[in-house]
């Protein structure tokens, strides 16, 4: 039985709606500043970057519509880099810029360095400005960021805590210099960072032309304002759902090589009136010398939190709802402490995007019995591949292949094909791109046949991915979904395994010679010129008893040739 579903009627003002498009337009277009200023695909193509307005008490004001896993973490940044200053009894300086991506002080992970400016208003600190980004490499022991044999946090890269470039609006050169030093590819890195530092520098601009049009007084308010609506509006979409305990698990591969394989994730939702709680004890301890571990701020939470937004206030339900940390407060997070989704420094978190995938999984899993008409079946995995090498020149490069997957089938409709999921979803990198920087070709790429899990609604297929070396490189992997498909539900199927095959050349017979399957998990492996990589995407679930399933939605994907 649904919970009592009484509705507030709080509405926005006109000005408040107004303030609210001026604030959100702001980190939209500090955003369009970040994506055309950078030097990296993973930025320019991908849109693996966020940007948000944060208050002085760490909240979310606004953020600007980018990859999912970039929404929201920046508030939590903004109070690492505070909590760091503190502690090391210095004042945060009004005309500073700080970098900051340390995933036990709010950071997702450490690769996605963020830029934070304060902003003050009246010798006070009114809020901050922020842009957080992927960066191709930051250091670590191999080339770029799939360090899936890091030892611990101090082996996967530069750790930046709190760390300034600019103080008092003076350019710190030397501090420049010093990340210059220590990253493999200074051009690409240090050029997306400086473009991250012009943008905030674009942001505080604009936000000051925002209070003189409206005044501190009249924002301040707004922003509150907006905070409650938001809430209630969260409140009153949860009281439609039956009060009870919705429960589910899943597996991470894991590592099959050193007896650390099918690492569970465990996510209890207790629903009560206008409120839900996430408990996520019965998780897999912490894994001590593997980078799967989650950090509980900025990607345990925000796994949880950005899937039950999109489940419970679509954008295409609610599409002028303000996103701000209102959508958050009827919701509360146990993750035990030592455990994969909350582990202790200094346990390697690099690749945490395995699990929060899964994560995200989760809950639309265990949501399923009580929202059969909004929840899909189980998701594809993500994976990355990193390729690199040496130019002849003797300078590193480094490319980092996001690929994609499905999404489950749903009430009404067949899974999305070849798409990234659920809070990651970054974008697909084009070919001419990949091809025009790098000594790589892609030869094949479509649709991968007979992988989408079956039901009345199929799960999406993922794509097939050859990508040729033209030199000597190396190649990483950090993925999942290799051991456990995408479940199915109501009836349906799974969809198929992720996967990832090295065909080398035969230099006898010029011929391929037989695929050579490799782990989700590899370390910089490497590989002769000519040597193809192919990456087999996963696929989603179906959705309801395949018998039950339309003939001419049968005969099509027999006319597409993908069954």
């Amino acid at each position: 039985m649904a919970n009592n579903s009484r509705k507030t009627h709080k509405k926005l003002s006109i000005q408040n709606q107004v303030i609210y498009g001026a604030l959100r337009s702001l980190t939209r277009e500090v955003g369009s500043k970040l994506k055309r200023a950078s030097f990296s695909s993973i930025i320019r193509e991908s849109d693996d970057y966020g940007v948000a307005l944060v208050s002085s008490d760490h909240t979310l004001i606004a953020e600007a519509e980018t990859t999912p896993l970039q929404m929201g973490p920046l508030a939590n940044y903004c109070r690492g880099v505070c909590n760091v200053l503190a502690q090391n009894r210095t004042a945060i300086n009004s005309r500073g810029i700080y970098l900051h991506n340390d995933p036990y002080q709010g950071a997702s992970h450490s690769p996605d360095i963020a830029a934070i400016a304060p902003i003050f208003l009246d010798d006070e600190l009114f809020a901050f400005i922020g842009t957080a980004a992927h960066h191709l490499d930051i250091g670590a022991a191999v080339p770029g960021t799939c360090i899936v044999e890091a030892h611990d946090a101090f082996s996967e890269g530069i750790r930046l805590l709190a760390y300034p470039v600019e103080l008092s609006g003076k350019y710190l050169i030397n501090n420049w210099q010093f990340l210059h030093d220590n990253v493999r590819m200074p051009e690409i890195v240090i050029g997306d960072l400086k473009a991250q530092v012009a943008a905030c520098h674009f942001g505080k601009n604009r936000f000051y032309e925002i209070v003189k049009r409206y005044g501190k007084h009249n924002l301040k308010n707004a922003i509150n304002t907006l905070m409650e609506v938001t809430a209630e509006r969260m409140c009153e979409r949860i009281r439609e759902i039956p009060n009870g305990v919705y429960h589910a698990e899943g597996f991470l591969d894991g590592y099959t090589d050193r007896n650390q394989a099918n690492i569970k994730i465990a996510v209890t939702l207790k629903v009560h009136d206008a409120t839900i709680s996430v408990d996520l004890t019965g998780s897999a301890p912490q894994l001590d010398h593997a980078p799967i571990n989650m950090p509980f701020y900025g990607t345990t939470d925000m796994a949880i939190l950005l899937t039950l937004r999109t489940l419970l206030l679509p954008e295409s339900e609610y599409p002028d709802l303000p996103h701000n940390s209102g959508l958050y407060q009827p919701i509360t997070i146990y993750a035990p402490k030592g455990t994969i989704v909350n582990p202790n420094f200094p346990a390697p978190t690099i690749g945490r995007f395995c699990g929060g995938q899964m994560l995200a999984n989760l809950i639309v899993k265990a949501l399923a019995p009580v929202l059969p008409r909004t929840v899909c079946a189980g998701c594809s995995s993500t994976k990355a591949i990193t390729f690199s090498g040496l130019k002849k020149s003797g300078k590193p490069w480094v490319y980092m292949d996001i690929t994609e997957g499905a999404y489950g089938g749903s009430f009404g409709q067949d899974g999305l094909d070849a798409v990234d999921i659920l809070y990651a979803n970054t974008k697909n990198n084009p070919i001419e791109d990949i091809e025009n920087h790098y000594p790589l070709r892609v030869e094949r790429y479509e649709l991968r046949e007979k992988s989408a899990g079956a039901g009345k609604w199929r799960g999406g297929f993922g794509p097939i991915r050859e990508t040729r070396l033209l030199e000597d490189g190396f190649v990483s992997i950090e993925g999942d979904g290799f051991l456990h498909p995408a479940w199915g539900i109501n009836g349906g199927k799974p969809g198929k395994t992720s996967g990832v095959q090295l065909i080398m050349p035969n230099t006898k017979t010029k011929a391929k010679t037989k695929a050579k399957i490799l782990p989700s998990k590899l370390n910089n492996l490497h590989v002769k010129s000519k040597t193809v990589v192919r990456d087999l995407c996963p696929a989603g679930g179906g959705y309801g008893n395949p018998k039950f399933r339309d003939k001419k939605l049968i005969l099509k994907d027999h006319e597409d040739g993908l069954v």
